[in-house]
């Protein structure tokens, strides 16, 4: 049907900007981090093929599926239904291309598959649009969604990818006035005025109730780093909706401010009493509930501001999230700064699930945890003034309630280090100590024999005799770390250590590499290094810091060596497949990296999976012992569950400041008391 010369710059183009971080935010669906097929090689069975693979990542990631489309497309006479022509296809033969709307069905289909937004640059574009008997009453029980942008009606041609250029072009620029996503509509109208002689078609269908947010496909630029004086992105999205509902006798509040939102809800209060709402009552109460939370994320930012302004930071926010379901925790932006602290607010308040009837709850464990860790006073007046303003007092007291009990948990720690081994095999004693707050109060070093069944055993008697002391210091012991030398960190799981009950179940326990306890003298170095890396980690303002190794890295030994005395490698270091040459690299790695992390069995930690160290990293390592003990009792079926296939070592400035300590003792030299 003739070459498309400008189909590899149109795709290239769409696809550069779809995957970029302040944009589309979009990662490869392929494997080796590929997103773009192209070429005489694109056969049809290849792209249906690689479009259902593409889906089952996202499912697996609980991902939204952007697909794209480009070429030559076809439809039958008469019958809406587009084909996309693959290098095989042949003119006027259906059965040789690709049923685009059939291929969009199966992936919205597919479980996990969070929906699935369509770009379609061919003639006959809106024939892509799928059957919607299929949609609502497939095998997902018509919870899928589907939102399509198409380049031409279903009898029209599309010309020059004109449709891929400018809808490229015009994700760069952004919307104006269309708030922090992109959406199909908002870019469909732009997209009416600029492309001349092609009809673009857009269509929606969503039929998840339980989706918290609306699928969009790009950050909106034109938003990005706008003044903040208003609501976010969530407070305006909801906000506009409830506007809607009540209908044209209600203006938008301005200036932003309290006592604008207290006249927006007097009038759609009266609205509501009056009858004369163009929604239904369920939607007018809606309308009330918005604002009443908008007004409390107001009052709680001026609060926050005059309270803790001078203490407030980014990483201190996102410290302070309380727990959240991942797909609500997914929803935290990755914007700072104040910005950032209107975000999580209006996440907390309008979109995060209820705890019981209560709206509030949520919010207050935030403002409690920030404040705790700014070391401010919980019981100051203005704290209750501010909780009363809310109608959360209640809530703010079980909250300062719960973080006492927390902190209370957080107190004392086990360390049972295994540094005194010989030979790098099973040692001969085992060294205790129990800290109080970060201090030594209790030493101890109990003898046995060499073997793991011996060390086991002495395992459970150490945390009988910490847990006695716990006893005397009335808190309960709930964190272990266990020093465990090179040789034993690739094949012992100490949080398994059975005495009736396995060791993990009631203790977090964190594995540590025994040799910082006590370097050698060529390696005196390695607990500052380790500082600095933690400080590097601590400015990461957004996601995981991370850096992935492929298997070459674990075969090449010598030039990963170089890499590291370089300072190539200063945060954590994470291996997504298990590497067959692990055992060669591992001490070497624990000497220069804080963190180590690597696949506990020969199954791929996919970049999907990669993701959730962005939402919990903040939590970690203790949500990694949680998602141990929810592997050994059946899950749940959580994304964060898939945290229990890695294992790791792990160094944090409380080890590393235990490790100053025994460094300034006698027990540097082997001698514990």
């Amino acid at each position: 049907m003739g070459p498309l010369d400008a189909l590899e710059d149109a795709a290239r183009a769409l696809g550069e900007v779809l995957q970029h971080d302040e944009l589309g935010h979009c990662a490869p669906a392929l494997v080796d981090q590929v997103a773009l097929l192209y070429g005489t090689d694109v056969t049809q069975a290849r792209i249906e093929a690689t479009v259902r693979a593409a889906a089952r990542r996202a499912g697996e990631a609980g991902a939204t599926l952007v697909l794209a489309f480009l070429g030559h497309g076809m439809a039958p006479p008469g019958r809406p239904d587009l084909y996309l022509m693959g290098a095989d296809a042949q003119p006027e033969i259906l059965s040789s291309a690709v049923n685009v709307g059939n291929l969009l069905v199966e992936a919205a289909e597919h479980p996990g598959v969070n929906g699935v937004i369509g770009l379609i640059d061919t003639c006959h574009a809106a024939g892509a649009v799928p059957d919607l008997k299929a949609l609502v009453a497939g095998v997902r029980g018509g919870r899928t969604r589907v939102s399509l942008l198409m380049a031409s009606a279903a009898e029209q041609p599309a010309f020059d990818l004109t449709f891929s250029r400018q809808l490229a072009e015009l994700l760069r620029q952004g919307v104006p006035d269309a708030g922090r996503h992109a959406s199909v509509s908002a870019l469909r109208d732009k997209l009416r005025h600029t492309i001349i002689g092609q009809d673009v078609v857009s269509t929606e269908h969503d039929g998840d109730h339980l989706a918290v947010q609306g699928l969009w496909l790009a950050h909106n630029s034109c938003h990005v780093g706008a003044d903040r004086a208003g609501p976010g992105a969530l407070g305006a999205e909801d906000l506009r909706a409830a506007l809607e509902t009540v209908g044209p006798t209600v203006a938008w509040p301005q200036p932003w401010s309290l006592a604008e939102l207290d006249r927006l809800r007097h009038d759609i209060q009266t609205v509501k009493e009056s009858g004369t709402g163009i929604g239904p009552m369920a939607l007018l109460h809606r309308a009330v509930h918005v604002v009443d939370g908008l007004r409390i994320c107001l009052a709680t930012q001026s609060f926050l501001a005059s309270w803790a302004g001078s203490e407030l930071t980014t990483q201190r926010l996102r410290r302070a999230l309380p727990a959240l379901p991942a797909d609500v925790y997914a929803l935290v932006p990755d914007t700072t700064g104040t910005a950032l602290l209107t975000d999580i607010l209006e996440l907390l308040v309008l979109r995060a699930p209820r705890f019981g009837d209560s709206r509030t709850a949520l919010l207050t464990k935030f403002v409690a945890a920030l404040g705790t860790d700014a070391g401010l006073d919980l019981s100051a007046s203005e704290v209750a003034a501010w909780a009363d303003a809310c109608g959360a007092r209640i809530e703010l007291n079980d909250a300062q309630e719960a973080l006492a009990r927390g902190m209370a948990a957080q107190r004392l720690r086990l360390v049972v280090s295994l540094h005194a081994t010989v030979a790098d095999d099973w040692p001969e004693s085992l060294s205790l100590w129990l800290l109080d707050g970060g201090t030594v109060c209790e030493r101890a070093e109990v003898a046995c024999a060499p073997t793991q069944a011996a060390i086991e055993a002495k395992l459970g008697e150490a945390v009988r005799w910490g847990r006695s002391h716990a006893r005397q210091r009335q808190a309960p012991l709930k964190h272990v770390d266990v020093a465990v030398p090179t040789a034993l960190v690739l094949r012992w799981k100490p949080e398994e250590t059975d005495f009736g009950v396995r060791l993990g179940v009631h203790h977090d326990v964190v594995v540590r590499w025994s040799m910082r306890l006590n370097p050698p003298a060529h390696l005196w170095w390695i607990n500052d290094h380790a500082r600095a890396g933690l400080e590097k980690m601590s400015a990461c303002a957004a996601g995981a810091p991370v850096d992935w190794l492929v298997e070459r890295d674990a075969s090449q030994p010598q030039d990963l060596a170089e890499r590291l005395r370089a300072g190539r490698y200063t945060r954590a270091v994470g291996f997504a497949q298990r590497p067959a040459h692990l055992r060669q690299v591992i001490e070497l790695l624990l000497a220069y990296a804080p963190v180590v992390l690597w696949p506990e069995s020969n199954r791929d930690f996919s970049p999907a999976e990669q993701s959730l160290l962005d939402l919990f990293w903040d939590q970690l390592p203790a949500h990694m012992a949680e998602a141990y003990r929810g592997r050994w009792q059946g899950g749940c079926g959580a994304p964060s569950d898939r945290l229990a296939d890695l294992r790791s070592v792990w160094h944090d400035l409380e080890w590393l400041d235990f490790c100053s300590w025994f460094d300034s003792n006698d027990a540097v030299h082997g001698r514990v008391s």
